[in-house]
Parts: structure tokens; C-alpha cells; sequence
């Protein structure tokens, strides 16, 4: 049986791989470290030849570096020691073993299995069965010798030059791996876009690409002061400075401030001493980004250049990273006025659904003056007062509130802690803006929200609001509204409905009927006035909830030109039964008085349709402010220099003044129902349809009183000396063929007696 030899001496047990134990690792594990020492197998199953080879190498340093002598006696254990242990550097192989060949075969498996950096040495004791220059030409070895001719100096030649060769190429695998993690490192570096992972992500690629383990590892990101460094906050710390992530770099215990502040911040050149690293870059921008390592090893040349391409490629990642940054930031803020923006304003919607807060008000507010205030004064005077309005609120609101410009005239204010009180909004408001010296009003809309925003979408937050804001600038601008549930509903509702209005007006989808006026006098019925009617899906609309929305959608022109059509049938309907033209007023909205187009069109039709300006009058809907000199008077004014009777509809309500019967060429008014349905004769005379007739009266105009339902508020009409009326207690809205039967047998009296 042979014997085996363990750590360098003989023993009678078994040959195997536990034999020799790998050596504990003494912090780096590579080849050029000097304080690990340079790994030979002896791979013979004579063992002379193992006693011989540890006595010649017992006391020699090879390359600064001290020898640890493997031993095996068959291919077996030593293929057992190669997978085991790590960083063989030679291989004194015996050619002649369990066979003839076994040596030679060894070689070809392990360099077969990836074993290419071990150098091996063959040695042979039958140089006869193996000729040298086939051998070496054959076989990926490094040496061949004669065990004779192996003398000790032979000896130290042969591993000398194996190890420098195994070093060499250790090193050369060291830097490729390097590289590789160089760019698989920028790469990562790259693709990060948060300050914070990048500057983890950078310590930790450091200590990767040179092996090192870190003792202590700082990354600070920052404005320095000058040269001062100290007040840069720490992003990552890896070892002993993991806790002081947040901290001021001048705060952290141990840091070589000195050394960082040598480093030059415009290359990327890292400074080196004993055991510190310190890299450091600035941006165009002013930003700095500092590296300090400390590490426990050595740092050999062939890692300092790793480093240098490192620290040039980091360079330029942090550059861009800090552009990327400077972009976000540009992202989320008004370019012409500074203030955040609607992204700003979307990301800190995001933030209040993620559970932080269970309550939070959200509240947009548009600036009802800003438009005209662009329109007299410039769009830089109404940017301006944007500006004056967002101080203030901030003054008022406080620093821990958004505030974000999300329109031309719009502001958003978001507020994660529940507490803004509406009052607060509405003071803002309350007084004077100085602007330019000149003391200004300046009203708003606010549309509000607030409640739990957890387990809610950004986004249905986000429409809530605005459905709110945009309810209350059609029903009441210039106040607060706070949303409801059923806010929302009318808001979906008045879109699908938009939707479907202007599918109607392209196929003609809307009805018009016809109710009568009755002189109070006499009881003759002296014309009509057309009404529009419409059904979506089947049902019924009050001409109250899509009229309005028609006029705001700009399709109430077209619904007034459609009625001219029905006008003109109403009218051959009426001569085909033998009965005269009767008078009939058409409805028209202030919006599109306002267009003089629309006027020129309107007549035109009108002559086109033979429809005679005695006998077609327009009824104006206030549903905006008239002034004196706007476009909506140049438009009446219009139409009555063409001949056409006119009225003020609703008189009473909406935007009806004195100042409109005064300045308007009316030919009278039209009393709103809501002032007629609540008249009793002994309330008749102190009525508002009393004054408002006494008006009319003593400006020449005629009136009409719309709502009459019953015989007792016909006489009170008619006791106030109203020269029309028209409601329900007469006849409700009828389609021509119906009213043509109802009027061949009107008869006021037979209808009051019944």
C-alpha cells in the first residue's frame, strides 16, 4: 500500500482530498495578494519524490511570496484537490503512474474541465515513453523535465517561471473580470435613476470591482459652500458608516475630511492613502458627489487603473444622473412662473392614497377675473396676478401645502393633513391685490374636496374636483362649492348628454311644439311661442337641464336655426286649415346674439323662409351679463334695426337691470313665471309683477306674463293691466296638428266658466 503525505509529511493513511486542508482565507483571496502564499500540487505516486521536492522549497520565497506544498499520489485525489481548493498556481505532474499515460491524461481532462490558468510541469522518470518534443507540442504544459535532470536549482528555475507565468495570467483574468464589472457596473449605474440606490449601488460596485471588503464606506451628495465639504448629506454607508445615512458628511466620526478635500472635484482621479480611497466630481450644475472607502487589503496597480476607469466612467453616470434629476425637477414646475406645476400637483395626489392620511382636502380654485384682467392689461399683468394670488395663498395656507398652477387662471392646493379650512381659501380672496401700484379685486371659484383619500384613485380625487369647480362656475361663479356624490353624477350625466345633443343637432332629433298667448282683454289668442323638446335613450329631457347645457356647448344657435324650419311649416300647416299666420317668438341665447355671423345668418333665413319680421319676434334669454357697448347690444340692436319684435325673457331673474330696459331696444319684457305663481289679489299691488309692469308702463314697452296656471292668477294679470299671458291654464305646449284643433275651439269664456 502506499502512503500518503499530509502538509508535507508522510502518513500511513489513505491518499484523498480531505488530506490537505485549503488555507484559511486571510482577507483576499488572489493571486497577487503577498501575504497568501503561492499553492503547488505535487501530483506523484512516488514518495521520495514528495519528500525530496518539500525538502529542496522548505525555506524559498518565490516573487516575495512563501510556498504551500499539495500532495497527491494518483489523478484521482489531485483532479479532488483541484475542485476543492481554489488558486493553484503549478502542477508538478508525474507522467508515470497508474499508467503509463495517466500523467499525460490528467493534462488533457484539466484543461478540458477549465482548468487553463494552473501551470503545469511535468516530470518523468521514462523520458523514453513520452518524447519531449511531442509532449510539448501535444499537451498545454508550461515545462518538461527528467526527474534526474530535476535538481534543486532546476527546481526553483522551472517554478519561478511557472509562477510568473501563473501570476501574469492572474492578473490579466483579474482585470478582464474588472472590466467587465466596470461595465456591467456602469450599466446598473445607469439604469438607476434615484440619488439614493445610486449612491448604495456605487460603494457597492466599488468593493466588488476590487475585492475589497469595506471597512467603512461613505457616498455624500451635494451644494458644497467653496471647497467645504462638511455640510454634503451622506446617501449610503456600507460598514461601520451603514447608520449614518441623512447625516452631514462633517458630522460622521473618522472620516479623513483632509484627504477629501485634497481631491481635485473636476477629474476623475481618485486619491489614494493606505488604506482610504476618496473620489470626487461636480456637474455643471454645481453638484458634487464624494466617495470615501476604507478597505483592508492592498491595492495592487493592475486594481488602481480598474479604478481610474471606474471613477471616469462614474463620472459620467453621475453627470447624467444628476441632469436626469435636474430635468425631474424642471419637470414638476411652471417654466413662466416658477410655481409647481400640474405634475407637481398629480404626484402629490398620488401621495395622499397611499395610506399615509386618512383625511385630506383637495381644492382647485379658478381666477374669474384673470381673463379679462389679460384682455385690458397684457398677459404679463394676468400672469402677475397669478403670482400675487399664489403668495398670498401661500402666506395663508402655510409651507406644508401644495400649491400648483394647473391652467392659465387655475390653481390646485393639496393638503395631506385635513386641516385647511374653506374659510382660509375664501379669505384670500377677501381683500385687495396690489398690482403695480394699483389696488385690484380679484374673485374665484372653488370647487373642494375632502375626506379619506385611502383605497381611492388619484385620478377619481382629481375629477371630483374639478367636477365640483366646474359646477360652480355654471351655477354660481365667484363662490365655493364642496363636492357631493351627486355632483359627480350630473357632471357624467351633462358630459353624455353634450355627447348626444350635438348627434341630435346633425340629425335633426329635436321637436318643437307651440303654446298659445292670450290677450288678457279679450281673450284672442295673438301668437305662440315655439319650444324645443328633446329624448335621449328613450326619455324625456326638461328643456331646463339640455337647453343650458346646449347654449354652454355653442349648440343653441343651432337649435334657434332648426326652429325657423318649424316656424314655416307651422305656418302652411296653419293656411292648409284655413286659419291665419299667427305670431310666434323664437328663443334666443345672449351667446349667440353676441355673434354677428349668427345674426346675418339667422335674418337671412328668415327672408329665405318668407318669414315675416311682423310676425316673428325673439325672446332674449339672459343666461350671461349684457353690457351697454358688448356684442350681445350690437346684436339686438341689429335685429331690431331689421324690423324684428323683441323681449327680454325671464325679466326679474338671471341678469335682467333697469339699465337693459333703458339701453336695449326691447319692445317689452317677459315676467317670469316664479313671480306669478305665488300672486293672490290681496298681494297683487305690492307685488314684483306689479312693479315690474309699472316699469314697462312708464317706458313705453309691453309685457307679457308667462306661468299663469290658474283663473285666479288670469285675473290678477289682467287686473294689473298685463296685455298677454301664456301657462298652462290656457294650454300646455302642443305639436302644430294639436294646437290647430285646440285653437279652432278656443274660447276663453267656455274655458273660464268650466
Amino acid at each position: 500500500m502506499q502512503q500518503n503525505v499530509e502538509n508535507g509529511r508522510p502518513s500511513d493513511r489513505v491518499s484523498g482530498v480531505g488530506a490537505t486542508k485549503a488555507p484559511a482565507s486571510t482577507g483576499r483571496q488572489s493571486g497577487s495578494s503577498p501575504d497568501t502564499a503561492w499553492k503547488v500540487l505535487i501530483v506523484d505516486d512516488d514518495i521520495d519524490v514528495h519528500e525530496a521536492t518539500e525538502f529542496s522549497l522548505s525555506t524559498i520565497r518565490i516573487l516575495g511570496r512563501p510556498l504551500q506544498l499539495l500532495h497527491a499520489t494518483n489523478a484521482k485525489d489531485a483532479l479532488g484537490y483541484l475542485k476543492t481548493i481554489q488558486n493553484i498556481a503549478v502542477i508538478m505532474l508525474d507522467v508515470v503512474m497508474e499508467e503509463p499515460d495517466t500523467g499525460l491524461r490528467l493534462v488533457g481532462k484539466l484543461r478540458q474541465l477549465g482548468y487553463t490558468e494552473p501551470r503545469i510541469i511535468l516530470r518523468t522518470g521514462y523520458p523514453g515513453q513520452a518524447p519531449e518534443d511531442q509532449v510539448i507540442s501535444n499537451y498545454d504544459i508550461n515545462d518538461y523535465r527528467t526527474k534526474d535532470e530535476m535538481t534543486r536549482t532546476r527546481l526553483i528555475t522551472s517554478l519561478t517561471t511557472a509562477i510568473r507565468s501563473y501570476d501574469y495570467i492572474r492578473s490579466l483574468s483579474a482585470t478582464r473580470a474588472g472590466l467587465e464589472m466596470v461595465i456591467e457596473g456602469t450599466q446598473r449605474l445607469y439604469s438607476n435613476k434615484n440619488i439614493d440606490l445610486f449612491a448604495e449601488g456605487v460603494l457597492t460596485q466599488i468593493a466588488a470591482i476590487l475585492r475589497l471588503r469595506s471597512e467603512g464606506a461613505v457616498c455624500a451628495v451635494g451644494t458644497p459652500t467653496g471647497d467645504d465639504s462638511s455640510s454634503m448629506i451622506v446617501m449610503a454607508g456600507l460598514g461601520r458608516f451603514s447608520g449614518k445615512v441623512g447625516s452631514e458628511l462633517g458630522d460622521v466620526p473618522d472620516v479623513d475630511l483632509s484627504m477629501v478635500q485634497d481631491v481635485a472635484p473636476d477629474n476623475a482621479t481618485p486619491e489614494l492613502r493606505d488604506n482610504k480611497i476618496a473620489l470626487r466630481f461636480r456637474t455643471e450644475t454645481g453638484r458634487e458627489l464624494i466617495l470615501y472607502f476604507e478597505h483592508n487589503g492592498a491595492l495592487p496597480s493592475s486594481d488602481v487603473v480598474l479604478l481610474q476607469v471606474f471613477a471616469s466612467n462614474l463620472a459620467i453616470c453621475f453627470e447624467n444622473l444628476d441632469l436626469i434629476n435636474h430635468l425631474g425637477e424642471l419637470a414638476f414646475v411652471d417654466q413662466r412662473l416658477g410655481l409647481p406645476n400640474h405634475n407637481a400637483f398629480s404626484r402629490e395626489l398620488g401621495g395622499l392614497v397611499s395610506g399615509k392620511t386618512d383625511k385630506a382636502t383637495v381644492a382647485l380654485v379658478a381666477l374669474e377675473d384673470a381673463p379679462q384682467l389679460a384682455v385690458a392689461f397684457g398677459l404679463a399683468f394676468a400672469e402677475n396676478v397669478m403670482s400675487v394670488v399664489y403668495d398670498r395663498m401661500r402666506d395663508a395656507l402655510g409651507e406644508t401645502i401644495l400649491i400648483a398652477r394647473l391652467g392659465e387662471y387655475m390653481l390646485g392646493v393639496v393638503d395631506s393633513t385635513g386641516t385647511l379650512e374653506q374659510s382660509a381659501l375664501e379669505g384670500v380672496f377677501h381683500e385687495t391685490f396690489l398690482m403695480m401700484g394699483n389696488r385690484i379685486s380679484v374673485s374665484a371659484s372653488i370647487g373642494i374636496v375632502s375626506g379619506d383619500p385611502t383605497n381611492q384613485k388619484a385620478s377619481d380625487i382629481d375629477r371630483a374636483a374639478r367636477s365640483t369647480l366646474l359646477r360652480v362656475i355654471q351655477d354660481r361663479p365667484g363662490t365655493t362649492m364642496l363636492f357631493t356624490p351627486e355632483i359627480g353624477d350630473e357632471v357624467q350625466n351633462t358630459i353624455r348628454m353634450k355627447s348626444a345633443l350635438q348627434e341630435a343637432v346633425l340629425s335633426k332629433q329635436f321637436r318643437f311644439v307651440f303654446q298659445p298667448k292670450i290677450n288678457t282683454k279679450t281673450g284672442e289668442v295673438v301668437g305662440a311661442e315655439i319650444l324645443c323638446r328633446w329624448m335621449m335613450d328613450g326619455e324625456n329631457i326638461s328643456p331646463s337641464v339640455f337647453i343650458p347645457i346646449a347654449e354652454r356647448a355653442g349648440f343653441s344657435s343651432d337649435i334657434a336655426l332648426q326652429s325657423l324650419e318649424a316656424v314655416s311649416d307651422f305656418w302652411r300647416d296653419l293656411q292648409n286649415a284655413g286659419l291665419l299666420r299667427l305670431p310666434v317668438a323664437i328663443n334666443l341665447a345672449v351667446p349667440d346674439i353676441c355673434n354677428p355671423d349668427f345674426v346675418d345668418v339667422l335674418t337671412r333665413q328668415c327672408e329665405d323662409s318668407d318669414l315675416l319680421a311682423e310676425l316673428v319676434s325673439f325672446e332674449i334669454t339672459e343666461t350671461q351679463a349684457i353690457s351697454v357697448d358688448d356684442d350681445a347690444t350690437r346684436g339686438v340692436k341689429a335685429l331690431k334695426d331689421r324690423g324684428y319684435n323683441l323681449w327680454l325673457d325671464d325679466f326679474g331673474t338671471g341678469y335682467s337691470s333697469l339699465s337693459h330696459l333703458n339701453s336695449l331696444p326691447v319692445d317689452g319684457i317677459k315676467i317670469d313665471k316664479s313671480f306669478i305663481s305665488g300672486l293672490t289679489f290681496e298681494k297683487a299691488r305690492g307685488s314684483v309683477a306689479a312693479t315690474a309692469k309699472a316699469m314697462a308702463d312708464n317706458l313705453g314697452l309691453r309685457s307679457i306674463a308667462e306661468g299663469v296656471e290658474t283663473r285666479e292668477q288670469h285675473q290678477i294679470a289682467r287686473l294689473l293691466g298685463i296685455e298677454c299671458v301664456q301657462g298652462f291654464y290656457y294650454a300646455r305646449p302642443m305639436a302644430p296638428d294639436a294646437f290647430i284643433e285646440w285653437l279652432k275651439n278656443w274660447d276663453l269664456d267656455a274655458h273660464a266658466g268650466s
